[in-house]
């Protein structure tokens, strides 16, 4: 009877010493935030820790190449602080910076305040009134951003760090409405549009932004 009532004991010590380390906290004895399994923490005002968290420095390659991992984890979050070497392409090129890893690719996160920026420049022909006419937006800004005609020294070949048709918004913020009607845009950048009245130049522009997701 004392040997099943030991191992009862025992065994509730091991459930709940398992509970207990279910959420850890690193840096200090205070209990971690009840919704977080890791909660780093040098002192005991969780608020104001005084040192930061340092995310593992690796050197990648491209951002279709796992490596140093052995495959894509996604989740997996690393500072990068390498750039890829010359040749590779501006649509799989790195540089220092943080990544993560969606499981089939390493995407970089965004740096700096602001994600939307302003379409390249584009001429709209306004020469002849006429329906149902079409500009394919991200391809042109594709291939703007991926053929720069002059770069600084040292810059890549080609801009790097161009998401994907489906990874942006696109705004209009301004347009001639005696120029243009019936515009609209494809959730990958395909614009439909009329050119209608009569226009005293055989060009115009059209305010357009893009953000991304």
């Amino acid at each position: 009877m004392k040997r099943i009532l030991l191992f009862a004991v025992l065994a509730c010590a091991l459930l709940l010493s398992g509970h207990i380390q279910a959420q850890v906290t690193i840096g200090s004895n205070v209990e971690p935030n009840p919704n977080s399994i890791l909660d780093l923490k040098n002192q005991a005002d969780e608020l104001r820790s005084t040192k930061g968290l340092l995310l593992p420095r690796v050197a990648l390659i491209e951002t279709t190449n796992p490596s140093p991992l052995t495959q894509h984890v996604a989740g997996m979050t690393v500072y990068n602080m390498t750039v890829s070497p010359g040749g590779t392409s501006v649509n799989t090129y790195v540089s220092p910076g943080f990544y993560y890893n969606d499981g089939t690719k390493w995407v970089r996160l965004p740096m700096g305040t602001t994600n939307w920026f302003y379409m390249p420049s584009v001429s709209f022909d306004t020469s002849v009134s006429a329906t149902g006419l079409t500009k394919d937006l991200y391809a042109l800004y594709n291939a703007q951003f991926s053929a720069p005609k002059i770069k600084s020294a040292g810059a890549p070949v080609s801009v790097p760090y161009i998401p994907a048709a489906t990874d942006l918004y696109y705004y209009i913020t301004d347009y001639d409405a005696a120029v243009f009607s019936n515009i609209s845009i494809t959730a990958d950048g395909k614009m439909t549009y009329d050119v209608t009245g009569s226009t005293t130049t055989d060009c115009s522009y059209i305010n357009i932004v893009f953000v991304l997701k």
